[in-house]
């Protein structure tokens, strides 16, 4: 028998699997971390943390499998996306990294778009800059810490960190790359104007090369620390998003995804590497070569029931609060939640956004608010794929995932707000398990990433059918929705309060 490995470098914890060739999970394990805000507006991480997280789940995951590590036909990763890793001379990390849900480059994210202009943003890199992007923290690293931006030799994201760390091989590949800013994805290289726009240059990148390729092989000290023998294959792995859609088959135009999880995206394959005339959607790589996805993003999904957790009720469980919610009616409340406690991306992209609580009444209670930030959550992942269909982009079917997918409500919410059914596949850790797939192709399990998909990834579990009642109600609450969406984003528009 002949497994793999996956993990994932995610934004609150790591976590690792252990795959059989035909796809099924043997095990999952995961070890949390910490989000460190200095300041208001800031979101730091440390990349040590990462690192231990990842060899102590990849090391308990292969015991809880009990598997022989000589099984294991190679490790891939995945990782959070557009982070700032900054390295020196020595290879040494020079300060915490500064993640993506980092706000703190408002400043630098309008004065670089405004010197720019969006038409060179567009040729050059097919996106809108936004703060808690790699382009954007190392702008604010030269205004704030030049001594450090100076040190710097490489500049690395997250699972390319960890990565280096295992094989002690410096690279990137082209889905997590295009994500930085600092990258062309028409091209699927580094972008010297984009480079040049910011005082780099491409020594300072890493070296390129296909997601399911060879990134290097098991150190071993690492592989001691992993429990697995040294000199296993390492692939360079993937975005967190593109892994997550690799498990799920989603790597042809038509089929789109939802992820709820601390943020939510819509993720749409595309044959052709078309943007956003107004850069409101993303245009990052896929992790297949000939097959790029459009992204819209928003900053607070599951991140916003975990602040209403925290704050008001530590002692409940998600699925407590769930369970409550469902028992609310639908849009009947006259109560709307408006997620953008980190500022947004699409369509606004705008850091300085801030979210609120609307219609709020003596008689709303804990049940109303947890139902309406659910709702407020898919209402402004519903601007993503209003914005994407009227765009033109193919949207035959809605597949969801994320941590999402194990509450009921949850599903039924999307169901009826897009009012689309919608595919759900019960595929735990969804991430880590696209990560090993490429794993198997650097391993020679997989003649290549399609054939990969065929033994591996299977047809949806469920589907959830949008309920006509509930649906009408939810077209007229989208409306109210989008009118003060609006009025929230003209009173907090970056450009007139900075």
């Amino acid at each position: 028998m002949t497994y793999l490995i996956g993990i994932d470098i995610g934004t609150s914890g790591a976590k690792a699997v252990v795959i059989e060739r035909e796809g099924k999970l043997i095990a999952a394990v995961g070890q949390e971390y910490p989000i460190h805000t200095p300041q208001p507006g800031w979101a730091e991480q440390d990349p040590q943390d990462w690192l231990s997280a990842g060899i102590a789940s990849t090391r308990e995951v292969v015991q809880r499998a009990g598997i022989d590590p000589r099984q294991v036909a190679g490790i891939g990763l995945a990782g959070q996306m557009h982070s700032l890793v900054c390295l020196g001379e020595q290879e040494q990390v020079l300060r915490p990294a500064i993640i993506w849900a980092d706000q703190r480059s408002a400043r630098q994210v309008r004065s670089l778009t405004s010197r720019i202009g969006q038409e060179n943003l567009a040729a050059w890199t097919g996106n809108p800059l936004a703060a808690g992007f790699m382009m954007a923290s190392w702008a604010w690293m030269q205004e704030n810490e030049p001594n450090l931006a100076a040190q710097t030799r490489w500049l690395m994201l997250p699972k390319d960190w960890v990565r280096f760390q295992l094989t002690g091989q410096v690279g990137s590949e082209p889905s997590d790359a295009s994500s930085t800013l600092l990258f062309d994805p028409h091209q699927r290289t580094w972008s010297d104007p984009a480079l040049r726009a910011v005082g780099l240059n491409r020594r300072q990148m890493p070296p390129i090369s296909q997601s399911h390729a060879v990134a290097g092989r098991l150190l071993p000290e690492m592989a001691d620390a992993c429990g697995l023998p040294a000199g296993l294959p390492v692939a360079m792995g993937c975005s967190d998003v593109s892994a997550q859609a690799l498990a799920m088959g989603i790597t042809e135009p038509g089929t789109v995804s939802v992820t709820i999880g601390t943020g939510g995206q819509l993720f749409a394959p595309v044959a052709k590497a078309g943007h956003d005339p107004a850069l409101r959607l993303h245009l990052f790589c896929h992790a297949l070569p000939d097959i790029w996805h459009q992204e819209a993003a928003i900053l607070t999904a599951g991140l916003a029931l975990r602040w209403l957790r925290d704050g008001l009720w530590p002692q409940s469980d998600y699925a407590s609060l769930a369970d409550a919610a469902a028992e609310v009616e639908a849009a009947m409340e006259g109560l709307y939640f408006f997620p953008y406690l980190t500022g947004e991306r699409t369509p606004y992209m705008d850091p300085g956004l801030r979210g609120a609580y609307i219609g709020l009444e003596l008689r709303h209670s804990q049940p109303h608010l947890v139902r309406a930030a659910m709702e407020g959550v898919i209402f402004a992942l519903r601007q993503g794929l209003d914005l994407m269909v009227n765009l033109g982009t193919p949207v035959a079917r809605l597949v969801a995932s994320g941590g999402a997918t194990r509450h009921p409500l949850w599903l039924q919410l999307q169901a009826d707000i897009f009012n689309r059914p919608l595919a759900v596949y019960h595929t735990q850790e969804a991430t880590a398990r696209g990560a090993a797939l490429l794993a198997g192709v650097a391993g020679g399990v997989y003649q290549d990433v399609r054939h990969a998909l065929r033994l591996a990834v299977h047809e949806p579990d469920q589907w959830v059918q949008p309920n006509p009642v509930r649906a009408r109600r939810y077209e007229f609450a989208y409306r109210d929705y989008l009118s003060w969406s609006q009025i929230l984003a003209d009173r907090y528009r970056v450009d007139e309060i900075r």
